[in-house]
């Protein structure tokens, strides 16, 4: 990995999983890093979603590799908590060059008979979440005029169907949409967009009664 020594990341859903290891990893390669990630519940997710308790292990997991880190609760499909813990960012390490937007959520149930809330729970964690994240970004890496990277955790799912997460699929297939038409809008001001696509993960969203 490319050394990131006087570099700033932000990862969303960072409390555990993929996104605490994302944190680490760019701690390992001397960024300084932002993180954020929920702490409640949601009755329309059979598994237990990530605590406060879980954000602060990461943070101080990152610190372990002697990096800075700025942890916050919130909520991807909140601007507004996002555009804070920006500007704690920008006030206190110089601003973010480097975005990890990986916070999700998932869920299985045949198309015809998903539930318009699970629906749309799906789409504005999964989808959405990552255009405000990256909207949240992006007006600091014009401004400072140094480039940057948008990366967007998609999945599998971004590039194939599957039976029982029509919702899931279709959220994902959105984000690489939103990935190649900001690599179109941002690659004049040397921001590069992209996307990842995991196949299974040890995480919790994996391993919980629901599968």
């Amino acid at each position: 990995m490319t050394d990131l020594d006087g570099r700033v990341a932000l990862v969303t859903g960072a409390a555990r999983g993929m996104g605490r290891a994302h944190a680490v990893r760019l701690a390992q390669a001397g960024a300084d890093v932002l993180i954020c990630d929920i702490d409640e519940g949601d009755d329309k997710v059979a598994y237990p979603l990530a605590k406060a308790a879980d954000l602060e292990e990461t943070a101080e997991l990152v610190r372990a590799e002697g990096r800075t880190a700025i942890s916050a609760i919130a909520d991807v499909r909140s601007l507004e908590q996002l555009q804070a813990l920006v500007r704690r960012g920008e006030e206190e390490l110089g601003g973010v060059d480097i975005l990890v937007a990986n916070a999700g959520v998932t869920g299985y149930a045949l198309a015809h008979e998903t539930d318009e809330d699970m629906w749309n729970l799906m789409i504005d964690v999964n989808l959405k979440g990552a255009w405000l994240s990256a909207k949240a970004v992006i007006p600091g890496m014009l401004e400072r005029g140094r480039g940057g990277s948008l990366i967007f955790i998609s999945s599998g799912l971004g590039l194939k169907g599957m039976a029982e997460a029509s919702h899931y699929a279709a959220a994902k297939h959105g984000v690489v949409g939103l990935m190649r038409s900001l690599a179109l809008e941002l690659a004049p001001h040397f921001i590069r967009s992209n996307t990842v696509h995991p196949a299974g993960t040890s995480t919790p969203m994996a391993h919980n009664e629901m599968h």
